[in-house]
């Protein structure tokens, strides 16, 4: 699972960096039409660079249970979060019933 968790992570880092790089490397355009568009645009990319940047902490937090040993377990009731769940969301911190 650690390495399902750094790959997510690698490919998180790499899209808010791509992000980042359309933001600050755009043209303006003095025309107003473009310069709306520009702006919705923009803030589509700042939308997808803030989930990104929410699941990569969650990521974060996942590995640091990993090192300490807690990993896998629901933060509400404690029981242990399905295989299942864990492989379709390895950063998954509470069980199909507490979620």
């Amino acid at each position: 699972m650690k390495e399902k968790l750094l790959t997510m992570k690698q490919e998180l880092s790499d899209r808010i960096a791509k992000i980042d790089n359309d933001l600050h490397n755009r043209r303006t355009s003095s025309k107003f039409a473009d310069q709306v568009v520009d702006r919705q645009n923009d803030d589509v990319l700042l939308n997808l660079k803030n989930e990104a940047q929410f699941e990569l902490q969650q990521i974060d937090n996942a590995l640091l249970k990993l090192e300490r040993d807690l990993y896998g377990n629901c933060e509400k009731c404690h029981n242990e979060i399905s295989q299942e769940r864990l492989e379709a969301v390895p950063y998954a911190t509470h069980c199909k019933n507490c979620a």
